[in-house]
């Protein structure tokens, strides 16, 4: 079994006073430890955000650049728990024509996006895998579409994979999942929405995923909205999935 889960933290320089992220950072690491992921993907995560969380979840292993390159702007790091997982391989890449070169925009595109890349061997099976960590563009459906489609082609049909992050895109938008679908993947069953802007509610947008290839089991999924200690973690819910190979 492999458990995995997204959660966009919300930027920590978003002026959200008391839902700052000042205040709701001791929430945010429950809320994380709450989720017991063995891969975790993160969104909207600055290099204090990080260290914080470094230091605060010490059986971690952090891997991504920031949108521009290093610890540059916000991340979507993957971090990894347990002594069964094996890091082979991990890289950034940036959507657009040149994928490796930090920075590297969509046209029009507020500011680059970026995809954090795994591939991992369960020292369990000694089965290796994929992760996929990203935040799609916030404006322009177009590059949210295109965003999808060249993650699909950096992806080896051969080897099981697993994407997840913040799409900014409903699951019946066939734009950006359907190259997802197409390749095979199969979003993890939840129900209710995930970001809800520091209301709690759970009839928001989902626009937070976890989609598994064909040769993953989805054994079980939920989005998770804990308030610990009576705070909200995020402006977004978490989403977890349990897989098996």
């Amino acid at each position: 079994m492999l458990r995995v889960a997204t959660f966009n933290i919300r930027n920590g320089l978003a002026l959200d006073w008391l839902n700052s992220w000042w205040f709701r950072r001791g929430a945010a690491v429950t809320a994380i430890r709450s989720l017991g992921a063995d891969v975790l993907g993160l969104q909207e995560v600055y290099e204090f955000q990080r260290g914080y969380l470094v230091r605060k979840l010490p059986g971690l292993r952090w891997h991504g650049q920031g949108r521009g390159g290093g610890r540059s702007g916000e991340q979507c790091p993957v971090a990894v728990s347990g002594g069964f997982l094996t890091v082979l391989e991990h890289r950034t890449r940036w959507y657009g024509e040149t994928p490796d070169v930090p920075g590297t925009r969509l046209p029009d595109a507020s500011f680059p996006r970026v995809a954090t890349l795994l591939r991992l061997r369960d020292q369990r099976t000694t089965r290796e895998f994929a992760v996929v960590n990203t935040h799609l563009d916030e404006r322009h459906p177009a590059n949210r579409a295109a965003s999808v489609r060249q993650l699909v082609g950096w992806l080896d049909p051969a080897v099981p994979a697993v994407v997840m992050g913040d799409f900014n895109a409903v699951p019946d938008d066939g734009d950006v999942m359907g190259p997802l679908l197409e390749a095979g993947f199969r979003p993890a069953p939840v129900t209710g929405g995930t970001v809800h802007r520091f209301t709690g509610t759970a009839t928001g947008r989902r626009i937070d995923h976890i989609l598994a290839g064909p040769q993953w089991t989805i054994e079980e999924a939920g989005v998770e909205r804990g308030r610990p200690d009576g705070k909200l973690p995020s402006d977004h819910w978490p989403v977890r999935a349990t897989l098996r190979l």
